[in-house]
This record gives structure tokens, C-alpha cells and sequence, in this order.
């Protein structure tokens, strides 16, 4: 999984440009709706704040304003999720 990773190794440049943001939004999950924070956001993305999300490898739905796209969790540390956009369950 290379979601977010360097390139070049530590102190060098990410593959793709992340844009910190603070964006209030929800995850829905197998078990329900989350409440969670966007942090950081690229094009492929999105570094996610919450509390009972999903094991990396499970499937998220985030909604946020207007808008709702699928992926499934990269990686995991405590209250943080990676999320990769893409996925069957796809919704807009």
C-alpha cells in the first residue's frame, strides 16, 4: 500500500501533494455512521479522524457536504485512518 508514501525516503517528497484541510464529515461503515474529521486530502485519498473506524482493509463511505465517495482504509494509528478512494459501492 503506498497511499501517502515518499518517494525517496524520509525527508523527501510525497507522490502525490496532500492539502490539509479540516473538513467535518461522516463515515458510513458496515456498523453504522461515524462521525470523523478530514485532515489531509489528495486526488487518490484522504487522511481520516475518528473514533470505532474500520481495520485497514475494511470499506468506508465518506460523506462530506455535498458530496460521498467510497475507498477502503490503508492504514491504521489510534483514532486515524488512511483511506484510498475507489470501490464497488462508488456513490455520488
Amino acid at each position: 500500500m503506498s497511499f501517502g508514501k515518499r518517494i525517496d525516503g524520509p525527508g523527501g517528497r510525497r507522490r502525490i501533494k496532500r492539502r490539509p484541510v479540516h473538513i467535518r464529515g461522516s463515515a458510513m461503515t458496515d456498523e453504522g455512521a461515524r462521525s470523523v474529521v478530514v485532515e489531509d486530502l489528495c486526488l487518490i485519498g484522504a487522511k481520516l479522524v475518528g473514533h470505532d473506524l474500520p481495520a485497514p482493509g475494511g470499506e468506508i463511505v465518506l460523506r462530506a457536504r455535498e458530496r460521498a465517495i467510497a475507498g477502503r482504509v490503508a492504514w491504521a494509528d489510534q483514532d486515524r485512518r488512511g483511506m484510498i478512494f475507489g470501490s464497488a459501492r462508488e456513490e455520488s
